[in-house]
Order: structure tokens, then sequence, then C-alpha cells
């Protein structure tokens, strides 16, 4: 595992407590598995789509309901502040700074895949779905 995901792995301690970074709005808990599926999803449209920021970025690739998008974006965050020491970020935003290029969010959304298949829940608890 990177530097990167250990940083942000510490993050997600630091930030939530009971692991809700892993939950949806809807107040669900998301396997990381299907977090991880929706990043390389969104890997995987923009290697055979294209990826034009502001027109057609993380927001619109991001792939799965709104709580698999939700929390992907929560993984993507704490990735993005393990990189650049910042306290918050939007993932959406980080997408559109000029000079981003494919590669670097390619490496964002494969780091985000595995950050989720190694510390997200394996499966939904008691409760969910």
């Amino acid at each position: 595992m990177s530097a990167v995901s250990e940083q942000a792995a510490g993050l997600e301690a630091s930030w939530y407590t009971g692991r809700r970074a892993w939950h949806g709005s809807s107040g669900e808990l998301v396997p990381g598995a299907r977090v991880a599926d929706g990043l390389a999803q969104a890997a995987a449209t923009f290697r055979r789509d294209g990826w034009v920021p502001g027109e057609f970025g993380l927001w619109e690739a991001l792939d799965g309901d709104r709580d698999v998008r939700m929390v992907a974006r929560q993984v993507l965050e704490l990735l993005i502040c393990a990189r650049t020491g910042a306290a918050a970020a939007e993932p959406i935003l980080w997408d559109l700074v000029p000079g981003r290029t494919v590669e670097q969010v390619l490496e964002l959304l494969a780091e985000g895949e595995a950050y989720a298949r190694r510390y997200g829940p394996a499966a939904v608890e008691a409760g969910g779905r």
C-alpha cells in the first residue's frame, strides 16, 4: 500500500468516528467493494470516452447510486488531503485545477479503488442492505 493511502487511513481515523466515511447520505453503510467498483468504472469511462475537465470530469464519471458516489467522493477527499496536507478538499474541484492531467485523475481513481478495497467495510452490517 502506498504512503498516501496509509496517510489517508490516518486521516479517516481522525476525521470520522464509527467509520462514518463509509455511510452514504441515506445513512446506509456502503461496502468498500461497491465504492471500488464505482471508482474503477469511472477510470474505465475516462479511458474509453476521454476526460474533459468542466464538461466530463469526476462528477459525471463517478458511477453507482447516490450513496456510492458520496462515499467515493469521501475516499477521494481523504487521498487528496493525504497528498496535499489540506484539511479538506472537494474532488470535483480538484478535477478542475488548471494543469491537471488525465494521468493524475486516473492515478487518483486507481488509488481510491485500492483504498476502498483495503479499508472499506467488507460487507454491509446488520440493518443495512
